[in-house]
């Protein structure tokens, strides 16, 4: 059987994405595509993204990830400082079957807030006689295809999403 991880980080933004940001210190076009109003005036995007390569997501958007990448709903916006709020991801696989649902709070930071929930799909157990054969492991098929993702914010819809997985 195949495993998943899920997990949720919250970082400074310009900590995170400083030396990403374009010199002139807008997010690129795509990623205000996104841009939505939420309640008491805040703003904030939700996008899809992949590892940077230490850990954390990278700034730019994505829809298309190999079944080996690590896959990031990132929220980022401007609220009440100190102010505490639960996001809520549900990863639902090609087979419409709901993986896996994470749920988490985080407080929000003074200026702009970036948090994320990430989904890492890991092989199924080979048995020994796979393993003797040298057959491919073929356990991560599974996950190949069409994704969606629900993203909320305090219980309200924030993202609703598709994207695909390839191995």
């Amino acid at each position: 059987m195949s495993r998943f991880e899920t997990h949720v980080h919250t970082v400074p933004l310009m900590t995170a994405v400083s030396n990403r940001l374009p010199a002139h210190g807008l997010l690129p076009a795509l990623f205000l595509a996104w841009v939505m109003l939420i309640p008491a005036a805040a703003q904030a995007a939700v996008y899809l993204t992949r590892d940077s390569g230490n850990g954390s997501p990278e700034s730019h958007a994505y829809s298309a990830f190999h079944c080996s990448d690590t896959i990031y709903a990132v929220i980022q916006g401007n609220w009440l400082e100190g102010s505490t709020h639960r996001i809520e991801a549900y990863w639902t696989d090609p087979q419409g079957r709901q993986r896996e649902v994470t749920r988490v709070r985080f407080d929000a930071i003074k200026g702009i807030t970036r948090a994320w929930a990430w989904l890492k799909l890991h092989p199924g157990e080979r048995d020994l006689l796979d393993k003797l054969m040298m057959e491919e492991d073929t356990s991560l098929q599974a996950f190949v295809g069409e994704w969606q993702l629900a993203f909320k914010l305090d219980g309200k819809l924030q993202r609703k999403t598709r994207f695909r997985v390839s191995c």
